[in-house]
């Protein structure tokens, strides 16, 4: 074994040992993926995520997040948690997506790649300086495991590993030092071969519940159920509420359906599984904030904030015929300070009570 070969092998034992899977090492430099970006954002599918405005350069070329960087190893964690496609749509009440279920991954991909990037400095037998980013940065993330050919971006735009499928969070490890890579050809997702590639299947797009990747390989964020549930603030409007039956936060549809996650495995990450997959509407839907940081704090949930998880709750109570949407809406509405958002969600409800009445 070659001193090279010893060096990519040490690194991808040390990432194992944090339970990540290690999706490859690319040399930092201009994203080659980058004007698809900024053609998806000049076609304005980004909706209310403004954010994605912000340090473009950076997106082009992330080198400029530190000081000297030079290479990045992609890491991912497993979220799976069992949810099958057929079982999810029969549910009688809306669960929550399976990646919020945990602990809030921002932190504990953090701690993991910081594990691994002081054992570098063992490996490589010099001090070794980076940073680790998990959502947390202006990085094509996917763009960076698809460069690395251990697997592709898919119709659904998710990045899926042809064996271990799309249910992992992904995350960088940048450091200052040029790693000697094994960069494996592009798969061309337009193909189906066994280094992956979608080819003909449409199985993401079909199932879709709104619409959101009607053209493949551009999700319209405009459309996005998870977009809705999650990121947007205000009221959501009334042809997006059917799908409350099924999801309260986030939406896994189009990964559910998708063949390569037909093998996927339990995640082994069990000690940071916080949430119960599906939810108690009332609980949520009458929460304080003590309520609401003890059933959520430290999670994804938290993206939504209290005001847009009651929203959420409200919702799928409606849409549901809960027993205590009427309950609910009478202990919120004596509250004094009443949130905007969840004043005009309930209006949205008597509203629609009234026109299903007519």
């Amino acid at each position: 074994m070659s001193k090279d070969e010893f060096i990519r092998s040490e690194i991808e034992r040390i990432v194992r040992q944090e339970q990540l899977e290690c999706f490859g090492i690319v040399r930092l430099g201009e994203d080659p993926d980058f004007p698809r970006f900024q053609e998806w954002m000049d076609q304005n599918l980004f909706a209310g995520m403004s954010f994605l405005k912000n340090h473009q350069a950076l997106r082009k070329d992330p080198r400029g997040l530190g000081e000297n960087l030079k290479t990045a190893i992609i890491v991912g964690m497993n979220y799976y948690q069992g949810d099958r496609a057929q079982g999810v749509l029969k549910l009688q009440s809306p669960i929550i997506a399976q990646y919020a279920r945990l602990k809030d991954y921002h932190g504990v991909i953090k701690k993991k790649g910081e594990r691994i990037l002081a054992a570098l400095s063992d490996v490589f037998e010099k001090p070794v300086t980076g940073r680790v980013t998990s959502d947390s940065a202006p990085i094509l993330e996917r763009s960076h495991a698809a460069r690395s050919g251990s697997g592709f971006i898919g119709k659904n735009t998710c990045f899926i590993h042809p064996k271990t499928g799309s249910f992992f969070l992904l995350g960088e490890i940048l450091i200052d030092i040029d790693v000697p890579s094994i960069v494996k050809p592009a798969v061309n997702a337009s193909e189906r071969t066994e280094a992956g590639g979608c080819g003909t299947c449409r199985r993401c797009q079909v199932n879709c519940p709104t619409g959101a990747l009607d053209k493949a390989w551009k999700l319209d964020a405009n459309k996005c159920l998870s977009y809705w549930s999650i990121e947007h603030r205000g009221l959501i409007p009334i042809e997006y509420w059917k799908w409350f039956k099924i999801y309260l936060f986030g939406c896994d549809i189009c990964q559910l359906v998708c063949p390569y996650n037909r093998g996927s495995e339990f995640t082994p990450h069990k000690e940071i599984i916080k949430v119960d997959a599906v939810a108690d509407l009332y609980r949520i839907a009458v929460m304080d904030q003590k309520d609401y940081e003890l059933m959520f704090g430290g999670t994804p949930l938290t993206r939504a904030k209290k005001e847009g998880l009651i929203r959420n709750a409200l919702i799928s109570m409606s849409v549901t015929n809960h027993p205590r949407l009427q309950d609910a809406i009478a202990q919120i509405s004596a509250s004094q300070t009443l949130d905007q958002t969840v004043a005009g969600t309930i209006a949205q409800i008597r509203s629609r009570t009234v026109d299903q009445s007519v």
